[in-house]
């Protein structure tokens, strides 16, 4: 029955969002329309509508907090608390380490003139940064709607099921790898990645592929700790805004690059890697549990 359930969600989630998507592609539609966006935006809401659907046909019940539930309660006891605060934070140092780590091997894209003209253009000084995050934080909060309807099928419905099926290790990767492929229509049509990158799209593919394995399993640990959808909830809308707002992002310019270093896809990898490597840190202490 598991088996079947998981089916049944995957083939309406996927069935929803690629058969958009690539529906409107096919009718002449581009990335940058503005209908493209409502797209991606309608497409969040999908796997908890898939998931609605599939626990109505498969008689499972829609119990809202509790084991095998939407997991839509709060609980701040027993230092979960914490966690949640970590929802938030976590991604800025995903962003901001794994930018980082992009210019120590790519020195020539740290521009500090690209930062001073962002501010210049932003109106704001240099001493404002400080307020970037608490900006975002707040972006995340009010934007953490739509992630939910996310959440509500990958980290409450799928990788649960997943893990009971297989364990975490397959868990983790099968849900990441799966989560990843949901995302291709998109990609294809230009998101995260652009045009004209090396072995388009399939490098976006792989290199996307490879985030998603790793946010999945912090998204899928913050999960397990808190027991709540809404701290998965507000790491993903994170991720999500602080993909751009992160502060030593500001300072990147591609001036003087060249070569593989202007490769979209290829800044994404390198950007990844601390995340990536956390990630392996939280699976190890899942596996543990």
């Amino acid at each position: 029955m598991t088996k079947k359930r998981i089916g049944i969600y995957l083939l309406i989630t996927f069935g929803a969002v690629w058969g958009m998507t690539i529906g409107y592609l096919l009718f002449g539609g581009d990335y940058e329309d503005g209908a493209m966006g409502f797209i991606l935006t309608l497409s969040m809401l999908a796997p908890a509508i898939a998931v609605i659907i599939t626990r109505k046909i498969t008689k499972e019940g829609l119990p809202v907090t509790g084991e095998n539930s939407l997991m839509l309660g709060i609980d701040f006891k027993n230092k979960k608390w914490i966690w949640f605060l970590l929802a938030f934070i976590i991604p800025i140092l995903y962003w901001d380490l794994g930018t980082l780590f992009y210019y120590a091997v790519f020195p020539q894209a740290f521009d500090l003139t690209a930062l001073d003209e962002l501010l210049e253009t932003l109106g704001i000084s240099k001493k404002q940064l400080i307020l970037i995050p608490f900006a975002g934080i707040s972006s995340s909060f009010l934007i953490s709607f739509g992630a939910l309807g996310e959440e509500i099928g990958w980290r409450t419905y799928l990788y649960p099921k997943l893990e009971e099926l297989y364990g975490t290790t397959k868990a983790v990767i099968m849900g990441g790898i799966i989560w990843g492929a949901w995302h291709f229509p998109a990609i294809y049509a230009g998101h995260n990645f652009g045009h004209g990158y090396f072995l388009e799209p399939w490098s976006g593919f792989l290199v996307f592929t490879i985030d998603t394995i790793a946010t999945g399993t912090i998204l899928f640990y913050i999960t397990k700790k808190t027991g709540s959808v809404w701290a998965p909830a507000f790491m993903h809308a994170a991720f999500n805004t602080f993909s751009g707002l992160s502060i030593p992002g500001m300072a990147y310019s591609e001036e003087k690059l060249s070569g593989i270093a202007l490769e979209s896809p290829v800044r994404l990898l390198l950007i990844t890697i601390p995340g990536f490597i956390f990630s392996l840190f939280l699976y190890k202490k899942m596996k543990k549990n």
